[in-house]
């Protein structure tokens, strides 16, 4: 910030003056205010830096509607992406655009090219970008081309072995069983031969536990009534998931999801606030087994 304080370029006669001494203050004042004034006015050349104000010329010359909840980076965020857009549209160009909304390495890219059909999926945490995909694509995807979002919801699951070697103590003897007061043999840990921290859980445990959960879900229910049970459930090594297609008609927007066994209890519930931008959305549930504790 520059020099501010004009009072010691007058002579030294008029510092001692009261009156004179508010007069620096105040015209210091208009100077800092004028210097920052100048500061922004640089910063507003430049999307990253920009102003609220700034950002709203942007979006009304770029016809974007900002809704209350979108903070000023995502804001600077999807001004550039819309200025950045010059053709040839590749699939680098694709990418390079998700790099930039999702952070790479966030995000999955899938062509099905005998069908016409591109997906992108990542988590629903960046869901407010789905958006933003949409109109991205909007812009560059040909026509032919169908294009599906898909949500995908996290979760993990660890496991652990810990071994210990203990002693049986019978509290009963022959004659003298008092039934129901306590257990007839007690255990009692007398050495840890194996902690959790170390590890003994071969993949092979690990892929069937990631199996077993993804079977484990028979059906998904949306907005606590909308039942799907069309469910696809993979396995990939230690990574099991469950997806279904969601259709715009069934609901327009996604509060909640929940995934129910067979018996119809809850395994498990999200809370979300996911609008259905295309005609389908596929949603996907992946569960991570891992060894930890």
């Amino acid at each position: 910030m520059p020099e501010t304080n004009i009072c010691k370029y007058y002579p030294r006669w008029f510092r001692r003056i009261l009156d004179f001494q508010y007069l620096c203050r105040s015209e210091g004042e208009e100077l800092r205010c004028l210097a920052e004034a100048m500061d922004q006015i640089h910063k507003n050349l430049f999307v990253q830096t920009m102003d609220e104000g700034t950002t709203a010329q942007w979006e009304a010359i770029l016809r974007i509607l900002p809704t209350p909840e979108e903070d000023l980076d995502f804001r600077r965020l999807r001004v550039l992406n819309r200025l950045s857009l010059r053709p040839p549209f590749t699939l680098i160009f694709l990418r390079e655009k998700l790099d930039l909304l999702f952070g790479p390495g966030n995000y999955l890219v899938e062509v099905d090219y005998p069908n016409y059909t591109l997906y992108i999926e990542a988590s629903v945490e960046s869901q407010r970008y789905f958006g933003e995909v949409s109109a991205l694509l909007s812009i560059i995807k040909p026509c032919h081309i169908v294009y599906i979002a898909r949500p995908r919801m996290d979760a993990g699951l660890k496991l652990a072995e810990r071994v210990a070697s203990g002693k049986l103590t019978y509290n009963y003897v022959l004659g003298a069983w008092a039934l129901g007061q306590k257990p007839f043999v007690s255990y009692l840990e007398q050495e840890v031969l194996k902690m959790e921290t170390t590890a003994s859980i071969r993949p092979a445990l690990l892929e069937q536990t990631a199996g077993f959960v993804a079977g484990d879900v028979y059906a998904a229910r949306l907005n606590g009534s909308i039942l799907i049970t069309a469910l696809t459930r993979s396995v990939v090594g230690n990574m099991g998931s469950v997806s279904y297609p969601v259709r715009r008609d069934q609901v327009t927007a996604v509060e909640q999801v929940e995934l129910l066994d067979r018996d119809g209890n809850v395994l498990t519930s999200c809370a979300v606030h996911l609008p259905l931008l295309e005609e389908v959305t596929s949603l996907r549930h992946s569960f991570t087994v891992k060894e930890g504790v």
